[in-house]
């Protein structure tokens, strides 16, 4: 345990709350969805032409799935019904009038039970830093029905606690990154985390407290921030949420409320030191994203930087969403008992962790992709 998370120690001077329309996928939305005549397109890539100038190339690419044509309708099918769980109507709305009363202590666990109940796999409560919400809204599937428009304000102020879940991928599958069998994994997290996140909202609602669900059709929040604060693991070189038990392979979406709770503490899972020390993803990573040397200062904090448009110019390449660097993590292993002994060993700092970083790559080697199931062409 922590009494704050361990980014805290690098923070180096203000932290600028980010706005969603700069986000690398919202970027590629606006091109999409709007179009290249549309006033939202000129006026936001008119001071960005080298951001045009790559996403202008991305659309020339096959797009995510496109060369796995007869099993593309798979994860279709996932998104859209995914979509339809991020209307306003699905994430958000009133409170019921009759409000139930209990210590935050007791919501806590009840809410925590609830959430796994529904399905997911981590469950943990904190507050909500207010640097962790979007400045304003990015990601609206080119304004379509039920979504806030793009560019609206965004303000969680009254929203004081937040709930993060961690859904586990399907192991099998993320086996083979980059080819497509990660897709139905990545799917099959975001179909789960946003089922349970808006179920969720919904009970706390009719428990008479306002609340929201964020999920990969419509955050207001960064999650991977809000996860650490709620003590779900902490944030590793690749940039994703690394877990003691899950490694770097789960998807992730979150609760805010105003629902008076009891927060769980951050975690100090012994990461930072591991991944000084580790670099597996590095070596693995075929678009050289993420890196591999001593951390930068970027947005006020002191952390590894991910160079996102190299790993997803990758993707387009590809035609996946790769995931090599969550399959090679020497934290994402088998649910057993000997991957919970090696990761409560591996969580204590020391010159084991070296030791345990190059053992992962004596005993499984480079990654090398396991074929495609029999249902997959």
């Amino acid at each position: 345990m922590a009494d704050k998370p361990h980014y805290y120690q690098d923070i180096r001077g203000d932290i600028s709350r980010f706005d969603e329309r700069d986000m690398l996928f919202a970027r590629q939305d606006l091109v999409r969805c709007f179009g290249v005549d549309s006033p939202q397109y000129r006026a936001f890539f008119a001071e960005k032409p080298k951001k045009e100038t790559y996403h202008l190339r991305l659309n020339k690419q096959t797009p995510l799935g496109g060369k796995n044509i007869s099993d593309a309708p798979m994860v279709r099918a996932q998104f859209k019904w995914i979509d339809q769980l991020g209307v306003e109507s699905a994430v958000d709305g009133e409170p019921s009038k009759n409000k139930i009363v209990m210590e935050p202590a007791r919501a806590a666990m009840k809410i925590k039970a609830l959430a796994k109940n529904y399905g997911a796999d981590l469950v943990g409560v904190g507050p909500l830093d207010q640097r962790w919400t979007y400045s304003h809204v990015g990601v609206t599937a080119g304004d379509s029905p039920g979504y806030q428009p793009w560019g609206t304000p965004i303000d969680l102020r009254t929203h004081p606690h937040t709930i993060a879940m961690g859904f586990i991928m399907d192991r099998s599958l993320l086996a083979s990154a980059p080819n497509y069998p990660t897709m139905l994994a990545t799917a099959q997290g975001y179909a789960k985390s946003a089922w349970t996140a808006v179920h969720l909202a919904e009970y706390i609602r009719q428990m008479g407290y306002h609340a929201r669900a964020h999920h990969f059709s419509n955050y207001q929040v960064l999650v991977v921030p809000v996860a650490v604060d709620c003590g779900l693991g902490e944030l590793s070189r690749a940039g994703y949420l690394l877990t003691k038990n899950l490694g770097l392979g789960l998807r992730l979406s979150v609760v805010t409320t105003n629902m008076p709770l009891m927060v769980d503490q951050p975690l100090d899972i012994g990461v930072q030191s591991f991944c000084e020390q580790c670099t597996r993803c590095v070596d693995a990573c075929p678009s050289g994203a993420i890196p591999t040397g001593e951390k930068v200062l970027h947005n006020g904090v002191v952390k590894w930087k991910l160079d996102e448009e190299k790993c997803y110019a990758y993707w387009h390449v590809n035609g996946t969403d790769c995931g090599i660097c969550m399959a090679v993590c020497p934290w994402t292993k088998p649910d057993t008992l000997f991957h919970h002994v090696m990761a409560a060993w591996a969580s204590k700092k020391g010159p084991h962790q070296r030791w345990m970083a190059k053992a992962d790559r004596f005993v499984y080697g480079p990654h090398k992709p396991v074929l495609n199931p029999d249902y997959l062409d």
